[in-house]
């Protein structure tokens, strides 16, 4: 299958992160789920908050995180907000898009996730970094903590958009910007054959 591959900066209106130097080639199926999944959520909610988290598996231990372990890890974790937070109208509508990658051929991989919720129902990032935190510990049996990190891109407590503010169209910018460092192909190409470009939970049409 051809992967079709982003060079500029720009993709659909939106600012892309594809470094300073405009060589960091994107994967557009990605970004199409950054894009698709930003769009439903500020359609749908006054306020999205999104979140940029990066998994590590521990390299030493003889458990490894697969991709399919990573899709129970966000299944629950998904459940467990939607279900703690939901306040009334204001249901968390969680949503990831999240991509694999290895450094070098032999590594266990890493993850990551670009996390998007109804700003209404949960307001601080840390809280789902928590919710990862607990679930990937429980996958891998260990008790390590570090292995889930609240990226630098997310300010102190994730990118706000509101849809009634007068900076929504840079706070939305900013948010695809930020997001966007999921799509590049740099470390991806150690990943299995016929593995997923990336992958993201199912947004409901209405």
């Amino acid at each position: 299958m051809n992967r079709k591959v982003i060079t500029s900066n720009e993709f659909r209106g939106y600012k892309i992160n594809n470094s300073e130097n405009n060589n960091l080639f994107c994967h557009k199926k990605t970004l199409d789920h950054i894009a698709d999944t930003t769009e439903y959520m500020t359609n749908n909610h006054s306020r999205t908050l999104m979140v940029r988290l990066d998994i590590q598996t521990d390299q030493d231990s003889e458990h490894t995180l697969s991709s399919k372990d990573m899709t129970r890890v966000i299944e629950n974790v998904k459940r467990q907000t939607d279900s703690r937070f939901k306040n009334g109208k204001n249901d968390p509508d969680t949503h990831v898009v999240w991509v694999s990658e290895r450094t070098t051929p032999d590594d266990k991989p890493h993850y990551h996730l670009a996390i998007f919720v109804n700003g209404n129902a949960i307001q601080n990032g840390y809280s789902l970094k928590e919710a990862f935190n607990n679930e990937v510990k429980k996958k891998l049996k260990t008790d390590k903590d570090g292995l889930v990190n609240f990226s630098s891109s997310n300010g102190k407590v994730g990118k706000l958009i509101e849809r009634n503010s007068p900076d929504f169209e840079h706070q939305v910018n900013d948010a695809v910007h930020a997001a966007s460092y999921l799509a590049k192909t740099r470390s991806k190409e150690y990943n299995p054959k016929g593995s997923r470009v990336s992958s993201c939970t199912r947004i409901r049409r209405k």
